[in-house]
């Protein structure tokens, strides 16, 4: 009879703790939509589960792009054109050095060109000045040598390594924040190889407006507008057809006239060198002015905001161009000192215009712009396959699995099976709490753990198995059995997993996920196999009062 003490003892078996674990997983979990659950299954068995299966709805996983659909992008990081932005902050840094050592003789222009930039001096004397004082400097950046009436300077071979590895995960970390801000689930952002980045975005509905948020270089600047007119040859006329090296031309946003015909923006003229860049810009976000349109807020930190008020008190009564990736979008007027920190854009932007600046201004500008190398679409119908297949080998599986178990160790073998189930609940359990992505190749590794975890109980039960020959009561047999094998049991599983660590910091998004879900099986293994089998057996023993068991 179930009696009071074995109410006890049931209650406060590690059994019941894993109930409740269970239990309360299963809430955190999991979900059912209700539209989909009153819909016709496809005829036979499978059809039935993959009903169930898009009718449930895990609350915190997602479903990666060979699951859900989407678009596959494949972005290749310009190292090559990070170090020559790199060289034009050196060049403006040199004009700074120039202005504060006095230089007598200036140079008469600076381009940078195949990572070299060039110094261009009238005569030898004042290339060989200017070089002196460089070495007196000792820029630790630039490493320079001294060619007739020139001074060659390039970024120092650590420096350049540094730079180069770091644009690429600076590339991983700017898009992976643009793309969250977006509110679309999902997708990923991941570095693959040494110079390339893979965006997966399941279950897109607007892709190209994705494509254009992550092609935006987002390089904002800041420089006073000497002039404007109507077309780039007007403002060339003063210097006969030629700019000097200092100056740039700056198209101006276009906008649409009252009848929705595009018309072409103004033309500015500018510093060649930005008076301040958006690179202190700690936040943004979108309002309306008082005519209702869409305008984009910025805010800077402490630093930006002192160089923001010193620009505007020096500049007052002229126009302050507002430049994104070299096209003017506001020339506004200062009319007074702004030294509140912050400021705002105007351009006649849409909604989505001014949201999509706001993004790309609060996530930070790309080192090094970005080129698509590939891009390959995954259709819903191919998706759903997947997740047929996938299922199909889950469940093919664990039939298998059951048959052995059950067919060679009988009772126990059952147990194995029902730690395996949970073996299979606690990845999901993990992937869930870690807000993590399945894919196909995620299933993959789930599967391979689970067939791996059935290991854990064949070296449990065979070491049972020896200790019951030898006379030992069951009890004991089974105790001596969970400690005899603990220590292969952990020698295999760590070196799998040490494994799977090398998959996922070498491998690609694909590889990542099955190491992901490969890993995270080898933890939940440990947990089910051992644990979980134990605390079974120990139910069963002091609650159910079995004395005896075939192995």
């Amino acid at each position: 009879m179930f009696t009071q003490s074995k109410l006890v003892k049931a209650i406060i078996s590690p059994f019941m703790l894993w109930v409740a674990i269970i239990a309360v997983g299963s809430y955190f979990m999991f979900s059912f939509d209700a539209k989909i659950l009153k819909e016709p299954a496809s005829p036979g068995l499978m059809g039935t589960v993959t009903k169930y299966y898009n009718a449930l709805k895990l609350s915190y996983i997602k479903k990666g792009i060979d699951l859900a659909g989407g678009t596959y992008l494949v972005l290749g990081v310009e190292l090559d054109k990070a170090v020559e932005n790199r060289l034009n902050i050196e060049s403006r840094s040199l004009d700074q050095l120039f202005k504060t050592k006095e230089l007598k003789v200036l140079p008469l222009s600076k381009n940078v060109k195949d990572g070299v930039l060039t110094i261009v001096f009238e005569t030898e004397e004042g290339a060989k000045a200017c070089y002196n004082m460089l070495a007196e400097a000792k820029a630790a950046s630039l490493q320079s040598k001294l060619v007739d009436n020139e001074i060659q300077a390039n970024l120092t071979s650590e420096l350049e390594h540094r730079l180069r590895a770091g644009a690429v995960e600076q590339a991983v970390n700017v898009l992976g924040n643009r793309l969250d801000s977006t509110g679309v689930a999902g997708m990923v952002v991941t570095q693959h190889g040494d110079h390339q980045v893979v965006v997966q975005m399941p279950g897109v509905s607007d892709p190209e407006r994705i494509k254009s948020l992550i092609s935006r270089a987002a390089h904002l600047e800041f420089k006073i507008v000497e002039k404007t007119a109507g077309s780039r040859d007007v403002l060339l006329e003063e210097y006969d057809g030629e700019l000097p090296s200092d100056k740039v031309i700056v198209p101006g946003k276009s906008e649409m006239d009252e009848n929705g015909i595009e018309e072409a923006g103004r033309y500015y003229l500018v510093s060649a060198f930005p008076d301040m860049t958006g690179d202190r810009i700690v936040d943004s976000y979108v309002s309306r002015d008082e005519f209702g349109k869409p305008v984009v807020n910025f805010k800077l930190d402490g630093v930006g905001s002192r160089e923001f008020g010193e620009l505007t008190s020096n500049n007052e009564k002229r126009q302050l161009g507002i430049i994104m990736d070299d096209v003017m979008v506001s020339a506004p007027s200062i009319n007074t000192p702004i030294t509140g920190g912050s400021g705002i854009i105007t351009g006649g932007f849409t909604q989505k215009e001014a949201l999509d600046l706001s993004i790309v201004l609060k996530s930070g500008s790309l080192v090094a712009p970005l080129k698509f190398e590939q891009e390959s679409r995954v259709g819903a119908s191919l998706g759903q396959d997947s997740i047929y297949k996938g299922l199909m080998s889950c469940l093919i599986a664990m039939i298998l699995l059951f048959l052995f178990s059950f067919l060679y160790y009988k009772i126990p073998g059952l147990l194995a099976v029902l730690a395996l189930l949970l073996n299979f609940f606690l990845v999901m359990l993990f992937l869930s709490y870690f807000h993590g992505t399945l894919s196909l190749s995620g299933i993959a590794g789930m599967v391979l753990s689970v067939g791996m975890a059935i290991d854990a109980s064949i070296l449990i039960y065979e070491h049972i198995k020896e200790q019951l020959s030898l006379g030992s009561t069951l009890r004991k047999a089974v105790n001596d059995g969970f400690s005899g094998a603990l220590a292969v049991i952990l020698d295999s599983n760590i070196t799998t997993f040490l494994t799977g660590m090398v998959l996922f910091y070498w491998g690609g998004p694909a590889v990542r996920n099955f190491a992901t879900t490969l890993m995270l099986g080898i933890v939940a293994t440990l947990l089910s196999g051992i644990l979980f089998l134990k605390a079974m057996f120990q139910f069963l023993f002091d609650v159910i009062e079995v004395k005896s068991m075939k192995f």
